[in-house]
């Protein structure tokens, strides 16, 4: 998974780098993160910033902090910075709709990472989440067969979510189906936020 990380996020740096003017070296390349609660993020953009730098351009970047008012402001301020290209993990693909557009129309070119920016303009780079879902729900169908299931789904404004959630489904159905497994409740976590994961498993289980 690191290998394929890395190649993703290579991927990202070179499609950047090609995409800007003249193809010229020593392009800006800003990256607005969503948040580094999650350690996922933080392996990502030691990556990332790898990838951009070798291929001899400079890597700024803001942190969201699970906040989509800020993210607006970040991706401005990643703006007025002179950034040529821009990276978004988006925390909520529709609120950062008018940052992207305001860098669309300077004729920057955006890439929503990870998570779907519902724009024809920008460029969509993603794993297969619903491989990654079928990955789950097979390592966890092999611990545990049969008994109660509660889904604690990703963001609902993130069409990764349901994504992952279907994937789940396919390895599942049939055991759900037989009664192997019962399904006591499905629950969106805003923001994508562990406190507010937590905050749901614990209502299923009282």
């Amino acid at each position: 998974m690191k290998r394929f990380t890395a190649a993703i996020l290579a991927g990202v740096a070179m499609s950047l780098t090609l995409g800007s003017v003249a193809q010229a070296k020593d392009k800006v390349i800003g990256v607005s993160w969503s948040n580094f609660q999650e350690e996922r993020w933080k392996t990502d953009e030691a990556a990332m910033k790898k990838a951009i730098e070798a291929a001899g351009d400079k890597y700024i970047s803001a942190d969201a902090q699970s906040n989509p008012g800020k993210q607006l402001t970040d991706v401005e301020s990643l703006i007025s910075q002179g950034a040529n290209s821009l990276i978004i993990l988006a925390q909520d693909a529709s609120a950062i709709g008018p940052a992207v557009q305001k860098a669309l129309d300077e004729g920057i070119p955006v890439v929503g990472y990870d998570r779907l920016i519902e724009n024809k303009d920008v460029f969509y780079l993603t794993f297969d989440n619903k491989e990654v879902g079928r990955m789950q729900a097979r390592e966890v169908f092999k611990v545990k067969p049969e008994g109660n299931y509660v889904f604690i789904k990703g963001s609902g404004a993130d069409p990764n979510a349901d994504f992952l959630f279907s994937g789940s489904m396919e390895v599942l159905k049939e055991a759900i189906d037989s009664g192997k497994i019962k399904n006591v409740g499905e629950a969106y976590t805003d923001g994508w936020l562990p406190a507010n994961a937590q905050k749901n498993m614990e209502q299923f289980l009282t």
